[in-house]
């Protein structure tokens, strides 16, 4: 009895209160992805709560939305006044549904799937707006409220409307600002020359040559036809920019638009078009709640429907002006304004915003750090490991625990440029993974290291050996910068591989770093005292393996005659033998492993990391994509 009467009371509960607890719901991942969708990009890979949260809620809202309008074509419309009242009032949240489903500017897509299904959004469109029209319909009652609809109607069409064309669009090449009237050469020339008044016009400069080379190239469209613009124009070109820190900062903006076609309503918000439709959806807003709070202004604490209803009318409007705000601090504001910049009131605005783009984060600016003896130190120690064995999620749970970050030096940016000026073939595509680095200091005898051996255990064999060497070297860490750097990097390739393999297009990445922690964990055996990297270091360097393979069983033909401890003492050796120049190799080796890496993986996945925090390896793609002949024909082909 007692269970049945609980069932009763939920039921009762659900029926007479069940709408306004979903809007509640709506309203508060409304308000998630409004305030937090753009975040996205500034995120580290240890962020994982946070994203979960965002995921959640641009999953579940379009859902909460269905059955909420499902719940109000359900309305009872009867002939008293108050339940007249009471059905108008409800039907009022039918319209305001459509403009939270549409506003989110910040958080178009969630994914680049979501984009490539954006065609699917048409019919939802079309299917949500019929069921409003229908709920609307019913709930007509010739009063004030009942007229208040039509405004309202029209902000949720457009915003909705708006929210779908965004994804139809981010793959079309459509999207964007108009850019007629910088087609021609002139008249680009005529934007750089029309802001020399302009105070720290070198930011505009770098903000207009990171759209217009994104302009041209569009990375992220596969079949776009390369349009190398910039390359005809010293000032689009950044051959003459002398300071590493500013090619990276171009390519922050590069990337940033390619972020905001992608997965933002940016492009089309920044357009003529866009602009009518905000003022319309906005003066419709406000026009309601000024119009609605009018009219109940007597009934609001008595009457809780016309509460409830005034409430959500003002999260919606709140997070409207938000919106609107944050329309001022984009580089596509900027943008926009340097065409008019003419305008007193525009050019005081870029004045003031200006100096502020060039600090503002447009991705993590860390280097994901994953080191593989640590990992084979922990592996045994997580908590609950037996019961996550049995779900298969030890591995998976503790690659995330040992995976750290680090903020990228601005040291290690210049040593990047530098080093990827050495290629021996820099107009064309990078095809060697350490190969051009060693012939440059006549050590052919690693070659089989890094070219004679698959490209995921390479990276294995050298993160090894650069471990050992490290730990050999590290009392002059202070005085060898690429001490640090090298090991920076061959942590991150490493973080790559374990977490991040779809990155460098390796299908075997799972296999051969299982293979390599047993290999690490046999010689660990026995050997309890162990506990740090720089002891396991220090035995494996004085270790004698030859003769020895420490292969755990069983094997796979991947990994059957591989032996990562023989290899990485053979490289350590050859590396510590050398005088004076052995980190100049590590880090030399590296930078071309993550050429190769970069220029090699799809273009998608490179897209599917702006939206996690950005990879330092998606800004070195992008860097060679410029710099090569074939331009943007080939930045989608498979290795």
């Amino acid at each position: 009895m007692h269970t049945y009467l609980m069932a009763k009371r939920l039921k009762d509960f659900w029926d007479n209160w069940g709408i306004e607890v979903l809007v509640t719901v709506s309203c508060g991942m409304h308000m998630v992805l409004t305030l937090f969708g753009s975040s996205r990009r500034r995120m580290t890979a240890r962020q994982g709560l946070v994203r979960f949260i965002i995921w959640s809620a641009y999953l579940l809202s379009s859902y909460v939305v269905t059955v909420i309008i499902g719940k109000l074509t359900l309305i009872q419309v009867n002939e008293s006044t108050k339940e007249n009242t009471d059905s108008e009032l409800k039907g009022f949240l039918a319209p305001l549904l459509l403009v939270q489903l549409g506003s989110r500017d910040a958080i178009t897509a969630y994914s680049i799937e979501d984009d490539r299904l954006g065609l699917r959004q048409f019919p939802n469109v079309v299917a949500q707006l019929s069921a409003v029209l229908w709920i609307l319909f019913r709930s007509w009652n010739n009063s004030l409220v009942s007229y208040l609809y039509f405004p309202l109607l029209l902000a949720g069409s457009i915003k909705y409307g708006e929210n779908a064309w965004a994804l139809y669009t981010a793959l079309s090449g459509s999207s964007g600002i108009t850019t007629d009237e910088f087609e021609q050469e002139e008249a680009i020339q005529n934007v750089f020359k029309h802001d020399k008044d302009i105070p720290n016009n070198r930011n505009l400069e770098m903000i207009l040559k990171g759209y217009y080379r994104f302009f041209c190239l569009k990375p992220h469209i596969e079949t776009w036809i390369y349009r190398p613009l910039y390359q005809k124009l010293n000032e689009l070109s950044i051959d003459n920019i002398d300071s590493p820190l500013e090619i990276f900062q171009i390519t922050d903006f590069e990337l940033g638009f390619m972020y905001d076609v992608l997965y933002t309503k940016a492009p089309i918000v920044y357009t003529r078009t866009g602009f009518v439709l905000r003022l319309i959806t906005s003066l419709s807003l406000v026009s309601c709640s000024i119009a609605f709070a009018i009219w109940f202004k007597d009934a609001f604490v008595y009457y809780i429907n016309a509460g409830f209803t005034i409430v959500v009318l003002g999260v919606i409007l709140t997070l409207e002006i938000y919106q609107i705000y944050m329309l001022l601090f984009s580089d596509w504001a900027i943008l926009t304004m340097i065409r008019h910049s003419k305008n007193p009131i525009v050019r005081r605005l870029l004045i003031f915003l200006a100096p502020q783009a060039t600090r503002w984060k447009r991705w993590s600016n860390t280097l994901g750090q994953f080191n593989l003896i640590r990992y084979c130190l922990d592996y045994d120690n997580l908590c609950c490991s037996r019961i996550l064995k049995l779900a298969s999620l030890d591995i998976q749970i503790t690659k995330y625990f040992c995976t750290t970050s680090v903020g990228i030096p601005d040291e290690l940016k210049k040593m990047l440029i530098h080093e990827m000026g050495k290629p021996e073939e820099p107009r064309q595509p990078i095809s060697k993974r350490g190969e051009w680095a060693l012939g440059r200091y006549g050590i052919t005898e690693l070659y089989k290291s890094v070219d004679g051996t698959e490209f995921d255990k390479s990276i294995l064999v050298w993160h090894l050996a650069t471990e050992i060497c490290y730990h050999s070297h590290i009392q002059f860490e202070h005085s060898n910068s690429k001490i640090k750097m090298g090991r920076y990097l061959s942590n991150y390739m490493m973080y790559l591989l374990a977490l991040r393999s779809q990155m460098l297009s390796i299908t075997t990445s799972e296999i051969v770093l299982e293979d390599g922690r047993k290999q690490i964990m046999e010689f660990l055996k026995g050997k309890s005292s162990v506990k740090n990297v720089e002891r396991v270091c220090r035995e494996l360097k004085e270790l004698n393996v030859e003769g020895k393979n420490y292969k755990a069983e069983p094997q796979t033909m991947v990994t059957r005659d591989w032996y990562l401890l023989t290899d990485a003492k053979q490289v350590s050796e050859n590396l510590l033998g050398r005088v004076g120049d052995t980190w100049d190799v590590i880090f030399s080796v590296w930078v071309e492993m993550l050429c190769f890496a970069a220029t090699h993986c799809r273009a998608d996945n490179h897209a599917e990391q702006l939206r996690r925090g950005g990879e330092i390896v998606t800004h070195v793609w992008l860097m060679l994509l410029h710099q090569t002949d074939a331009g943007g024909s080939g930045s989608n082909d498979q290795p």
